[in-house]
């Protein structure tokens, strides 16, 4: 049987062969192996490593192996018949993992799916960013995430978890196949073009550690890259220094604690990391213009009447890292009000 890779999808179709969102810890094993479709792996948490043999070579015959490491915020591709394997070093490591085979389209075509949303993936990788990954001479390639492929990841992983039962199931997954790859290729694109990916880890490690002191020197540990060069890079994308974002951040967390908890404004300070329960307030001042306490009244008279004079909107928005905001921790950060209908919308990252 002829061995097929990404670059050969051609006309066929793509089969979900298997998916998961699965927690690591050091204790995990992989042996050595490969299969006959490709695999996406995408590090939602922590760093992991992979071994790698060089493509078109078996384990045995290899005078080399390759060691890769995946960062938090980056996704792999490996192609088909590579043979690798997955370490974990770190103590919590979070992967989602989606395997697709092609096929022709007469053995894959569930509820005749095929005729209601027809994808061609040779036009979808000669005309997009996919093509450097058809290209890749390794077997693999790492891809920041530069765009929304953790939540389309996440959809993906979702719909594929569910029985398919009807066409509008196989339909979702078609659709979150195709847009997944969509969110691939516009990464691709943003890397080619600019140093946005530098960006884009500085921001994971932020919300990955808000809770915790945040230094410079550590952010430039974690990606690798001088600290005054990723500050500069910082601000020159996101128009923001690293600690305003760090601070806005942590307001935008504070206000839904303050709306939904009853934890102490001082016990909110400290779960959102903020070193002291004046800086908190110092920080809230500067930029809503009231302190922690006052924001939770308007709050709590929003809920009682709507006509009360501190009705008002109260909200901290971080722009480009918006959509970062979308675990359950993040979800409701602030409510933004409708004045004239005396409404309220809640802000869905």
């Amino acid at each position: 049987m002829k061995e097929l890779h990404f670059k050969d999808v051609g006309s066929r179709e793509l089969e979900p062969m298997a998916c998961y969102i699965k927690k690591f810890t050091p204790s995990f094993y992989m042996g050595m192996h490969n299969h006959v479709y490709f695999e996406l792996m995408y590090a939602s948490k922590g760093n992991f490593r992979l071994e790698v043999v060089p493509q078109g070579t078996s384990p045995e015959n290899a005078s080399e192996i390759f060691t890769v490491t995946v960062h938090q915020g980056e996704l792999i591709f490996l192609d088909a018949y590579l043979f690798h394997r997955l370490v974990i070093d770190e103590e919590e490591v979070i992967i989602y993992n989606v395997e697709m085979q092609p096929c022709e389209s007469a053995k894959y075509d569930p509820f005749r799916v095929n005729r209601i949303l027809p994808v061609n993936y040779n036009a979808l990788i000669d005309q997009t960013s996919l093509k450097t990954l058809a290209a890749t001479k390794t077997g693999y390639m790492i891809i920041p995430n530069l765009s929304r492929i953790d939540y389309a990841f996440r959809e993906l992983i979702s719909n594929m978890m569910k029985p398919t039962v009807g066409v509008e199931d196989a339909g979702c997954v078609r659709a979150h196949i195709f847009l997944l790859f969509m969110e691939i290729a516009r990464s691709l694109t943003l890397l080619e073009q600019n140093n946005m990916h530098y960006v884009r880890k500085i921001q994971l490690y932020i919300k990955h550690h808000l809770n915790q002191k945040i230094t410079l020197d550590d952010i430039a540990e974690a990606v690798g890259y001088h600290k005054s060069y990723i500050a500069a890079q910082f601000k020159k994308y996101t128009g923001k220094t690293i600690v305003q974002t760090v601070n806005e951040m942590r307001i935008s967390k504070s206000l839904r604690l303050l709306r939904d908890t009853s934890y102490s404004v001082a016990e909110i300070a400290r779960q959102v990391g903020f070193p002291s329960y004046a800086q908190m307030v110092h920080e809230f001042n500067k930029a809503l213009q009231m302190p922690p306490s006052a924001c939770r009244k308007v709050f709590q008279n929003d809920e009682v009447d709507y006509d009360s004079p501190q009705y008002s909107s109260i909200a901290v928005r971080i722009k480009e890292e918006d959509f970062l905001l979308s675990e359950e921790d993040f979800r409701h950060s602030f409510y933004k009000k409708n004045l004239k209908s005396k409404s309220k919308k809640l802000l869905e990252y």
